[in-house]
C-alpha cells in the first residue's frame, strides 16, 4: 500500500500572515490539532496546537498580533504520495514527527498521521514501538499502545 492510498485530502490550512488568534479559531471550527501553512499555493510550514501553547501562550505573547510565520514549525517535512507506508512510518518516527504533509510537484496533495497510518496498518505498531522509542512524547505512544496493539 502506498501513502496515496491512504492520505486525507481535505487539508485545513492557513496563510503564513495570518495571526496566532486566527489559528486557533480555525482549528476549533474544523476540530483539528494542526494547520498548514501556506505562502500563495506553496506549503510552507505547519503550526500546531503545541506551537500556540509553547510558542505564544506560555510566552504570553498577544494572540491577536503574533503572525503564524513567526511561531510555526518550519522547513516543512514532506513525503511523496509514491512512498511505501512502512517507508512513510520509518520517515516520520525518524524525524519526530506525528504528521507528513504529502507534496507533489509542490502542491499540497494531502496529510498522513501516524494515527491514521497505524489505524489503517495495526500490524505496523511493532515498528513504531521500535523505533519511537523517545522520539514522540510517552503519552502519545500510550494511547496508541491502548487502541492498536494486539496481544
Amino acid at each position: 500500500m502506498i501513502v496515496n492510498e491512504l492520505i486525507n485530502t481535505n487539508v485545513f490550512t492557513i496563510n503564513s500572515d495570518a495571526t496566532v488568534k486566527e489559528a486557533a479559531a480555525r482549528m476549533a471550527q474544523h476540530e483539528v490539532g494542526s494547520l498548514i501553512v501556506m505562502e500563495g499555493n506553496k506549503p510552507v510550514g505547519i503550526v500546531t496546537e503545541r506551537d500556540l501553547i509553547s510558542k505564544v501562550l506560555a510566552l504570553s505573547k498577544g494572540a491577536d498580533v503574533t503572525k503564524i510565520k513567526i511561531v510555526m514549525s518550519k522547513p516543512l517535512i514532506c513525503g511523496d504520495p509514491n512512498m511505501d507506508l512502512t517507508e512513510a512510518a520509518r520517515f516520520m518516527l525518524n524525524r519526530e514527527i506525528k504528521k507528513l504533509p504529502i507534496v507533489k510537484n509542490g502542491l499540497l496533495m494531502g496529510i498522513l498521521t501516524l494515527t491514521d497510518l497505524l489505524a489503517a496498518r495495526p500490524d505496523m505498531y511493532d515498528i513504531f514501538e521500535k523505533e519511537a522509542k523517545g522520539k514522540l512524547p510517552k503519552r502519545f505512544m500510550k494511547r496508541l499502545a491502548k487502541r492498536y496493539y494486539k496481544t
